[in-house]
Parts: C-alpha cells; sequence; structure tokens
C-alpha cells in the first residue's frame, strides 16, 4: 500500500468474539522515515489523530518521522535509556542465527513486563478506550514490539488465535528476507564490524509462532489472562477495556 513504509497495514478485518474488527481505525508498521511524497497523502487522507512511536531514542533520532506526522498526537517513550539493546547485542557476541533467535525469544519474555512497555501500552490502550480517531503504532521493523501490542489487542477483542497468528505472521511477507535482507545485513554489518551471516540476517528479520507464544506463555504465568494483565500490570480497567471493544468491534446481528 505505501512504497516508502514497509509493513504498513490494517491491523482491522478479522472476526472477533462479538462481531468483527473495523478498518480504518488501527494500523501498524515500521519506522515512517522514508515516506515518499505519495505515502504521505495516502498517510494524510487516514487522518492519522495518534501516532504511537515504540522505538527508544536513538531509534527515533537516527530515523526521525517526517513532518506530515506533527499535527498527530505522538506517543513515544524514553524510559530506560536511548541506547538500543539490539545493537549492543550485535557488538558483543558473534550474531549467529541462533544467538538472533535467543535474543529475540529473550526479548519477547522481557517485553510485557518491563517498565518502558508497560508505560507504552497504557498509553496506547488509553489512546484506543478514548477514540480519538485512527491511530498508528510502529517501531523499526513493524515485527516484535509492534507485533506483540497488536496481538494483545487482538487478544482483548477476542480475534481468534488463529487469526491473531496470521496477522502476527503477515510480517514475513510484507517485510521479507528476499526484499530486504541486504539492505538489513548491511545496517548488521555496521553494527557488529564485521560481515553477518544471511542465516542471522534472515532470522533478524523473520517472525515465528514461537516469539509470539513466548510472550503470551509469560503473561499467563505471571498475570493469568491478558484481561488481568491489562488491568493489573499496564492499568486499563475493565471499563476502559469494554470502550475499546465497543469502539473497535462492529457487532454483527
Amino acid at each position: 500500500m505505501l512504497s516508502g513504509v514497509h509493513n504498513f497495514r490494517d491491523a482491522g478485518g478479522y472476526r472477533t468474539a462479538a462481531g468483527t474488527l473495523r478498518r480504518n481505525l488501527l494500523f501498524r508498521s515500521g519506522r515512517l522515515t522514508a515516506a515518499t511524497r505519495e505515502d504521505e497523502a495516502i498517510l494524510g487522507r487516514i487522518d492519522f489523530q495518534t501516532i504511537v512511536d515504540l522505538r527508544r531514542g536513538a531509534e527515533r533520532h537516527a530515523f526521525p518521522t517526517g513532518a506530515w506526522a506533527a499535527k498527530c498526537e505522538a506517543i513515544s517513550s524514553d524510559v530506560g535509556g536511548h541506547a538500543d539493546p539490539w545493537v549492543t547485542f550485535l557488538r558483543s557476541v558473534e550474531p549467529s542465527a541462533a544467538a538472533v533467535r535467543d535474543y529475540i525469544l529473550a526479548f519477547y519474555r522481557s517485553v510485557p513486563f518491563e517498565e518502558r512497555h508497560i508505560g507504552l501500552f497504557s498509553r496506547y490502550f488509553s489512546a484506543l478506550a478514548e477514540g480519538r480517531g485512527p491511530l498508528l503504532v510502529h517501531c523499526s521493523g513493524g515485527k516484535d514490539r509492534t507485533g506483540i501490542v497488536i496481538a494483545l489487542t487482538h487478544a482483548l477483542l477476542g480475534v481468534p488465535r488463529e487469526d491473531m497468528v496470521h496477522d502476527y505472521l503477515l510480517t514475513n511477507r510484507h517485510w521479507n528476507y528476499e526484499t530486504h535482507g541486504a539492505a538489513v545485513a548491511e545496517a548488521m554489518r555496521e553494527e557488529a564490524g564485521r560481515p553477518v551471516d544471511p542465516a542471522a540476517v534472515r532470522a533478524a528479520i523473520e517472525v515465528e509462532a514461537e516469539y509470539l507464544d513466548a510472550a503470551f506463555d509469560v503473561i499467563a504465568a505471571r498475570a493469568g489472562s491478558v484481561a488481568r494483565y491489562l488491568d493489573e500490570v499496564v492499568g486499563i480497567t475493565g471499563d476502559r477495556q469494554r470502550a475499546i471493544i465497543a469502539r473497535l468491534v462492529e457487532h454483527q446481528p
């Protein structure tokens, strides 16, 4: 749909426990820096009111969002510092495919109870509950941090797990190794200071259902359910959860 913004897509259209997730209200993507003039025209027509940027400060500084987004409410966080742990990882170990997968699995297990993400998730779900208009949530690749928050939203709305995982795995079609592998390999080489095995590059680009399972397993173990996690950890009470459902779900007769 967009030529300069990878992994951009509508998170709606899925059946839920009570109807269908409305389209044109909730979108996800990778970073927005390279949006073309044509992309910006499309984004402007959607009329986003809120952009949730899950990236750390160093990522935002290196790849800023364009001026077209100035009218939007911007949600971001510098809790936990500006440095990107992914860069630290690349500089500290030999980034094999196995090491990359282990890093990603550990990342997914940490995200749900990490202070910076709890704060971002709270502000994201609050924006959904308050109905401020179309919302775009993104990170750098639009796959891991964004994948978790969209999956949590789908789970709250009662989207069947197979559809939730299907949406998550669409990253492998929208932002794939064949199209983006060379650019990611070069970025990883620059950070690591040496060439990186193509298998490790592929592991860094692609998502696997096991990653999402890791995040949800931690939530189940520590909070019991997504609803309780949102209430007791993220601070999105039952009333706010119901407001999100009422706004995003088109009920079927």
